[in-house]
């Protein structure tokens, strides 16, 4: 009888600590299953995150080419492209007026064998008018640069004539209207003789707003279209 006994009293303890390793092996187990589902969900978490962001980019980058061009305005430089905006914006007084001012030279200034400069002025001075009944002036101003007399490539190639429009033009609005006195001077090269001449004029502007093509941001940033002009000249 007491061989039997301390035998099984051996082994009971035995199986005690197998069961208590399999018991062990179950929960560490576990423990290494919930431990995946973990890193799993975390990780599709991570991708649906990523996803988000991928078409939050998209939809970002489409809506910016619809979005408003916005310019830095100084009193030494005008105004410099600078980024986007949502809203529709309105330029001052002040970038009307330096507008108007490259308005003035793009008409009059003949820079001589720079004919890239030419087209570009003539190109801004296109795109800053427009006919609006009963007034005409981009036809007015297409007119004036078919005329041999007003022609900066042809007074050059023939004449070996330069014109400057000197800084500042002066530009003022007229009370509460959407009209502005012009008042600058110029400086003509003709045959090595200089001369300088006081001019002056009225022009009438449409309702400016910064444009949203960048390409016409480029040469009209304060969105200044004038549909009436008289320049004595």
């Amino acid at each position: 009888m007491s061989t039997a006994t301390n035998g099984a009293a051996t082994v009971a303890p035995a199986e005690e600590a197998y069961a208590a390793a399999q018991r062990a092996g179950i929960v560490a187990e576990d423990r290494t299953e919930r431990e995946k589902e973990s890193w799993r969900r975390v990780a599709t978490i991570e991708a649906l995150a990523l996803v988000l962001l991928l078409v939050a980019v998209v939809v970002l980058a489409f809506k910016q080419q619809h979005d408003v061009l916005v310019y830095h305005e100084t009193n030494q430089t005008g105004l410099s492209y600078s980024g986007e905006a949502q809203q529709s914006l309105t330029p001052d007084n002040l970038a009307i007026e330096g507008q108007l001012g490259a308005f003035v030279k793009a008409v009059r200034d003949i820079p001589g064998m720079d004919f890239a400069l030419v087209d570009r002025n003539v190109a801004l001075a296109l795109l800053m008018t427009a006919d609006t009944s009963p007034a005409h002036a981009h036809t007015d101003m297409l007119n004036y640069f078919r005329d041999d007399a007003n022609n900066p490539k042809k007074l050059w190639n023939e004449q070996q004539l330069t014109r400057t429009v000197l800084d500042p033009v002066i530009a003022s609005p007229i009370g509460n209207t959407r009209s502005w006195n012009l008042t600058w001077a110029e400086e003509t090269n003709a045959h090595g003789v200089k001369t300088r001449k006081l001019y002056a004029g009225t022009v009438t502007i449409a309702e400016p707003r910064i444009p949203t093509d960048r390409q016409k941001a480029e040469l009209d940033p304060a969105g200044v279209v004038i549909v009436q002009y008289e320049l004595h000249i």
